[in-house]
């Protein structure tokens, strides 16, 4: 069974990892297979897996939840992004070292068989842009060739996505 350490779910049995793995889920390291807080509470919501903790006692959606939103900024929102994407047929892995929330591959692809679709910046209503912040996020998807997208959560967990490119005269 999935063990819950820190900020992660490790997944120890071959047959889980490999079901996983085949619908676009977790990352394999050198000695583990690993999913991300919001890919193992989506994979609980759907009754897919279970989790215990590191004295294997179970793990509720309500707990891993809190102890996510502990650890990362706006971590609702994001995981509300998280799950429409996954429910519309997306693969979706976190963006974090490229700067963004997410990368999104296209439907039915997983990395390795597809250049990253779009990347992803989460954003609630009340948050505020600038021209210069908005430029950078640009650059930075020009940069791996791939889109923004800025989703916008509102207050009723609605998501809008808004595509941003760059326009050159």
């Amino acid at each position: 069974m999935p063990i819950l350490v820190e900020n992660k779910v490790i997944v120890d049995t071959q047959r889980l990892q490999s079901q996983l793995q085949q619908k676009g889920f977790g990352e394999r390291t050198q000695h583990e297979f690993v999913l991300d807080l919001k890919e193992a509470l989506y994979l609980m919501q759907k009754n897919k897996m279970k989790v215990k903790d590191e004295k294997g006692k179970n793990v509720t959606m309500k707990s891993l939840m809190q102890k996510a939103a502990k650890k990362e900024k706006d971590f609702y929102s994001k995981y509300a992004v998280f799950r429409d994407l996954r429910e519309r047929g997306f693969c979706v892995k976190t963006g974090f070292k490229f700067g963004f929330d997410f990368r999104v591959y296209p439907r039915g692809q997983k990395p390795g068989q597809a250049h990253t679709q779009w990347v992803v910046h989460v954003a609630t209503q009340e948050e505020r842009f600038t021209m210069p912040g908005l430029s950078r996020m640009v650059r930075l998807a020009g940069n791996i060739r791939t889109v923004l997208l800025v989703a916008i959560v509102d207050s009723e967990n609605d998501i809008n996505y808004y595509q941003i490119d760059r326009v050159t005269p």
